[in-house]
């Protein structure tokens, strides 16, 4: 195993699971659009050297999804959708500000 360090200031997950139709998932919800706006908007910045946005398996909380990770500043963000996506786009500029 080789070790590294990210060479990510943030990194963005998008919980994308679905589960059996039956229960509540993330993937239940537009979450797809979310993840290639997010990405789209990385982009728009030129921040895809500092920024990535990756799909993620489940984060553990279905019913409040979908659910953001932005990673390694531990913010966790449910309910979301597209119209939070200016919100999430300003926080990642203050987290790369400082």
């Amino acid at each position: 195993m080789k070790i590294n360090e990210s060479p990510y200031q943030c990194h963005i997950f998008v919980c994308t699971k679905t589960r059996d139709g039956i229960r509540r998932s993330c993937g239940d919800h537009d979450n797809g659009g979310l993840k290639a706006a997010l990405k789209q908007e990385i982009k728009d910045r030129g921040w895809k050297s500092r920024v990535r946005v990756s799909d993620s398996g489940c984060l553990g909380l279905c019913d409040e999804g979908p659910n953001v990770l932005i990673h390694p500043q531990k913010i966790w963000l449910s309910a979301v959708t597209s119209e939070d996506i200016p919100d999430i786009i300003q926080t990642i500029e203050k987290l790369l500000e400082s």
